[in-house]
């Protein structure tokens, strides 16, 4: 029997909640038939009672499951975003899977992935896909985390043998809350039908650009929550770009298009960092530059530009400064924040 188009839209909230409440029932009615059972006998079968926790555990979880989806689908959560470290997150949820009973049988290879999302919703989305690929599988799962820094992206793909979908079944809820928890995240779902294998493959974008060797970690880039930027560029695709780098980073950027004008601007109080063009390299660069090392707090410097591979170190000199590829800038400017704020800690 053919496996079910799943790259359609998920079902709407109304079936949804229907669905909830018939998968609800059915374990539940089992359970107070059990009940019953165990209510006219004077001794208690110890596999009929392990056998009505189950259930009941089961009806438990279906009812989490419908709570989390009318949630996400009412559009009302607010994300709170930071570094989340998706290898801990998955060992974490697969550790508790194992503990909690028989679970399918996963061969998992689980790379350092770290992006900047919300937590909760990156731990429904993780949780429901493991749910659903341990409920549809008829074969061991190969799962994989996979982290993609040219493309600033974390993949995470199972590959299965599917059991067969009958015509009158729908979807586990798992699926659906998968859908519902991607959607805010902006997480990609795609499924690839094969001849005898199912593929699901998860993107989420935002990775946070692993740490170079003996500089801060991922987890430091809770240290630019709240700071002040200072882009200087009069390119406007520079600014853009700038500007998605540090999206989700917690930052408070100002743009101002020349040095005089970021003079200006560290007149009235300095930003925690000032990012600049190359373009606007020079001596009233320099000199702004120099103005502001002699001061206590003085920010530092990060040069974008066009005639460097990714993450360049200091040059040498009295006043260093640090140079990011604008090829490369939504993984190298994060770190060279990170760093600089990890070094004036």
């Amino acid at each position: 029997m053919a496996i079910k188009d799943l790259q359609a839209a998920p079902a709407s909230l109304h079936d949804v909640i229907g669905q909830v409440a018939a998968e609800v029932a059915t374990p539940l009615t089992r359970a107070l038939e059990r009940i019953r059972a165990l209510q006219a006998h004077s001794d208690v079968d110890a596999e009929q009672l392990r056998a009505l926790h189950d259930e009941v555990a089961q009806a438990r979880h279906i009812g989490i499951l419908g709570q989390q989806i009318a949630r996400l689908a009412s559009g009302t959560v607010r994300q709170v975003l930071e570094p989340v470290d998706l290898q801990a997150m998955l060992r974490e949820l697969l550790d508790e899977q194992r503990r909690d009973g028989p679970a399918a049988s996963l061969r998992e290879r689980v790379e350092a992935a770290t992006v900047i999302a919300d937590s909760g919703l990156a731990g429904a989305l993780m949780r429901s896909v493991i749910d659903w690929c341990s409920q549809c599988a008829a074969s061991p799962i190969d799962l994989a985390l996979e982290s993609r820094p040219a493309s600033t992206q974390a993949v995470l793909t199972c590959r299965f043998a599917r059991q067969v979908l009958h015509d009158d079944t729908g979807e586990p809820l798992s699926w659906h809350l998968m859908h519902f928890a991607a959607a805010p995240l902006g997480a990609r779902l795609d499924v690839e039908n094969g001849s005898n294998h199912l593929t699901l493959r998860v993107t989420l974008d935002r990775l946070v650009p692993p740490a170079l060797p003996g500089q801060a970690s991922a987890a430091d880039m809770r240290l630019l929550a709240g700071c002040q930027l200072l882009v200087v560029s009069n390119d406007r695709d520079t600014r853009h770009q700038v500007r998605r780098a540090v999206q989700g980073l917690d930052l408070l950027v100002d743009y101002v298009t020349s040095v005089d004008a970021a003079g200006d601007y560290c007149d009235d109080g300095l930003p925690q960092a000032v990012v600049y063009a190359s373009t606007l390299s020079g001596p009233s660069m320099n000199r702004l530059r120099h103005r502001l090392g002699q001061l206590a707090g003085g920010p530092p410097f990060i040069e974008i530009s066009p005639d460097h591979d990714g993450y360049e170190p200091p040059s040498a000199g009295e006043r260093p400064v640090r140079r990011v590829a604008i090829d490369e800038l939504a993984q190298a400017l994060p770190a060279a924040l990170v760093i600089e704020m990890t070094r004036r800690r």
